[in-house]
C-alpha cells in the first residue's frame, strides 16, 4: 500500500529532483459536441488586496510579533508605518507585500528551494499566499488566517514557548561563563560552586540560585537533569564536557531554537499516524503508531563529513540476513588499503570480491555474525542510497555523541523494529523471523503496508520534562541554516 500523501508531494519536496513532465494531451471533442465557454479568472494580485483600517491594525500586530516565531519583524514591516488608520496608498500596498512575505515564511520557509543543500531533502512545497490572503481579507477573517499559518505540531509550539523563555533569560542578563578547573562533584568545595549553582538555576526552576557553597545533593541532582537535557552521560559530575555545554551563551541557544523552528516549517502539514522517525542530530529512532511513540531506541547516525541526510520516504521491505554491498567510496578509501596491508583481512571478515562488467570488481560482505549490516536491513527509496540497519558492533550505543557511521543509520533494537513492521503478516511473526535468521540465508520480506520514514535533524526540542533539550549541532547545520536565513554572518572562507 502506498501512502497517498507522500505520492502527492512534489518531487522537490522529497528531494528526488524529478524532471518536469509535459502535461497530458487533452482530447479534442468531435465538432458536433457543443462546449460551454470557459471563463478565465485571473488570480488575485497583491495590488488588488485592500485592507480596512481594522485589518491593517491586525496585520501590523502580527508583523510586529514575527519575532515570536523566530522571524525578524523588520523583514515585513513597512518603513515609517505607525498608525494603521492613516496609511497612505503606498504604505497600504507595502503592508500587503509584507503580509505575503510573512505568510510564506512562517508557513513554509525563509529559504528558496535553490538555497537547500542537496542533503537537506526535506523541503516544503512551493506556496504563494496571495490568493489565501485575498480570500481572508474578503471574508474578514484575517486574524484567524494568520493564526493558522504556523506548523500544526506540538513540537513547534513547544519551541515557541522555549524561544520566549530563553529570551526572558537573556533579558534578565543570561548566565555567566564558569571558569575551567578541576571536575566538580558531590562534596566539592570548589570556589566555582556558587557560580555553577547560579548557572544551573537560570534554566532549572527546581534549583535555587543561591545555596550552600558546597556541592550538595540538590546541586548534583540539578547537574544530572542538565546532563540529560544536553544528551550527556548523567553522572552528576561537572568535568570539561559538561562545562562546555553549560558555557554555551543563552544567545546561542536562542539561535539554535530559531534554526529548529525553521526546519519544522519544511514538514508536510500532516504527518502519518504510523511512521518511523529518525533524529540524526540526537541519534534516536522512534516508531509511532496512532501518532504515539511505541518503540524508541538509540541509533548511530552519520559522522561529520558523512552526514545522514534529511529526507522523507517509505520503508517497503525488511531484508533478513542482508549482505553488504560495499560502496565504492568505502572500498577505495578503507577496504582495499586494509587488504593490501593484510592479505588475509577479506577472508577473516567474510568479504568476497565480485567481478563486474568491464573488467572491474566490487566488494561484498556475506551475511553472518561479522556482517556490518547485522541481521536486518530496512530499505526505502532515496537518492542517497542510505538505509536503516542492524549492527554487530554495540559499543557505539554506549556513547552520548553517536555520529559515527558512513551515513546509514545503525539501530540498537533492529529486531524489535523488524517484528513491529512485519506484524501485519502472519508469516513473519517472531518465530518465523527467528527461523529465517537461523538459515543464514538472505530473504527480502516486503511490507504489506509501506511505512513512512522521516529522517530529520533536531538539535533543540522539548523533552518529556517540559524543559528545552539541546544537542551539539554535530553537522553544523544549525550554523549553516542561520547563515542562509541571515541570522548569522557567513563564516570567512
Amino acid at each position: 500500500m502506498r501512502w497517498g500523501w507522500i505520492a502527492a508531494l512534489p518531487a522537490a519536496a522529497l528531494g528526488f529532483g524529478a524532471a518536469a513532465q509535459e502535461p497530458p494531451a487533452v482530447p479534442v471533442p468531435p465538432p458536433a459536441v457543443q462546449q460551454a465557454p470557459v471563463l478565465s479568472i485571473a488570480p488575485p494580485s497583491a495590488q488588488s488586496i485592500m485592507l480596512s483600517p481594522a485589518q491593517a491594525a491586525t496585520a501590523l500586530e502580527a508583523l510586529r510579533a514575527a519575532d515570536a516565531h523566530g522571524l525578524r519583524p523588520k523583514d515585513y514591516l513597512p518603513a515609517g508605518v505607525t498608525d494603521a488608520a492613516a496609511l497612505s496608498p503606498e504604505q497600504g500596498a507595502a503592508l500587503v507585500r509584507g503580509l505575503i512575505r510573512y505568510a510564506h515564511d512562517v508557513k513554509v520557509s525563509r529559504l528558496a528551494l535553490g538555497d537547500f543543500p542537496r542533503n537537506w531533502a526535506v523541503r516544503p512545497a512551493p506556496y504563494d499566499p496571495t490568493a489565501d490572503l485575498a480570500q481572508a481579507v474578503a471574508e474578514d477573517r484575517l486574524g484567524p488566517w494568520l493564526d493558522g499559518l504556523d506548523p500544526p505540531y506540538a513540537g513547534y509550539q513547544a519551541l515557541l514557548r522555549g524561544l520566549a523563555r530563553y529570551r526572558e533569560i537573556a533579558a534578565a542578563g543570561g548566565w555567566k561563563t564558569i571558569p575551567a578547573g578541576d571536575t566538580m562533584s558531590l562534596g566539592s568545595t570548589d570556589p566555582r560552586v556558587p557560580a555553577l549553582r547560579a548557572r544551573l538555576a537560570a534554566e532549572d526552576p527546581q534549583l535555587a540560585a543561591k545555596g550552600a557553597a558546597t556541592f550538595d545533593q540538590a546541586l548534583q541532582d540539578a547537574v544530572v537533569r542538565a546532563q540529560k537535557r544536553y544528551g550527556l552521560k548523567p553522572d552528576g559530575a561537572v568535568g570539561p564536557g559538561t562545562l562546555a555545554f553549560l558555557n554555551v551563551p543563552v544567545e546561542a541557544r536562542i539561535r539554535q531554537i530559531v534554526a529548529n523552528l525553521e526546519r519544522w516549517r519544511w514538514l508536510p502539514r500532516t504527518m502519518p499516524a504510523t511512521r518511523v522517525q529518525v533524529n540524526a542530530g540526537a541519534a534516536i529512532v522512534t516508531l509511532f503508531r496512532d501518532d504515539k511513540p511505541v518503540l524508541s531506541m538509540k541509533a548511530v547516525s552519520g559522522r561529520p563529513g558523512d552526514e545522514t541526510p534529511m529526507l522523507i520516504s517509505e520503508i517497503h521491505s525488511v531484508v533478513i540476513n542482508p549482505p553488504w554491498n560495499v560502496p565504492s567510496s568505502i572500498a577505495t578509501k578503507e577496504l582495499w588499503p586494509k587488504a593490501k596491508r593484510d592479505p588475509g583481512y577479506f577472508a577473516r571478515n567474510d568479504y568476497v570480491v565480485i567481478p563486474t562488467e568491464g573488467g572491474g570488481s566490487r566488494i561484498q560482505q556475506k551475511p553472518g555474525p561479522k556482517a556490518a549490516l547485522g541481521r536486518f536491513k530496512f530499505d526505502f527509496d532515496n537518492p542517497f542510497t542510505i538505509y536503516l540497519h542492524d549492527t554487530p558492533s554495540r559499543g557505539a550505543f554506549d556513547l552520548y555523541a553517536r555520529q559515527a557511521s558512513h551515513g546509514c543509520v545503525r539501530l540498537e533494537k533492529a529486531q524489535l523494529l523488524a517484528e513491529a513492521l512485519l506484524a501485519g503478516d502472519p508469516k513473519w511473526d517472531k518465530a518465523g523471523i527467528e527461523a529465517q535468521l537461523a538459515t543464514g540465508k538472505t530473504l527480502r520480506a516486503p511490507l504489506s503496508e509501506h511505512v513512512p520514514v522521516f529522517v530529520l535533524y533536531w538539535t533543540a526540542f522539548a523533552g518529556a520534562d517540559g524543559q528545552m533539550h539541546f544537542r551539539a549541532d554535530p553537522y553544523k547545520w544549525d550554523t549553516l541554516l542561520l547563515e542562509l536565513t541571515g541570522e548569522l554572518a557567513p563564516a570567512a572562507a
